[in-house]
């Protein structure tokens, strides 16, 4: 299968532990009942991906994997190795909604595409207006901060 370099979300990397055996999930998972790991891993399935090859890629045994999608609960380490092995993201496999491949949410992937059709140059003029927002948004919220604390104390 393909190898897929890992473009971890925010969101993705909140729900991963520290920890190599920490269960990983994510906040629609929760509201949903844990069905969106279980979405994903039966479609992993339907395109001929057995429990048992998913059980041998993670270093699991078959009963881990039933348990997988009996609870919606993926360890990191097994998370990794089943996104790795089938050839998708690790936020697609926890239900996110991003590219399968990719990794990347439909208005990211939009903004990738545009700034591929630019020349170099107003590449990296975008690049520079970007890293100038920030820093004028950084400075926005510090100063709202600032005056919530000032207001507070009052």
């Amino acid at each position: 299968m393909t190898q897929v370099k890992h473009q971890f979300t925010i969101q993705s990397i909140n729900a991963c532990l520290p920890t190599g055996k920490a269960i990983v999930y994510n906040e629609r998972m929760k509201k949903d009942l844990n069905q969106s790991l279980i979405d994903r891993l039966t479609e992993l399935t339907r395109k001929g991906f057995s429990k048992t090859e998913m059980a041998k890629i993670a270093n699991v045994s078959k009963q881990a994997v039933s348990g997988w999608f009996r609870t919606g609960k993926i360890s990191k380490e097994s998370a990794l190795a089943i996104a790795d092995a089938a050839g998708v993201s690790v936020p697609w496999l926890l239900g996110e909604d991003v590219g399968e491949k990719d990794g990347l949410k439909p208005d990211e992937q939009r903004l990738l595409e545009l700034y591929r059709q630019l020349p170099s140059e107003e590449q990296q003029n975008m690049l520079r207006i970007f890293a100038i927002r920030l820093k004028e948004l950084d400075k926005l919220y510090e100063k709202y901060i600032k005056g919530r604390v000032k207001f507070q104390d009052d």
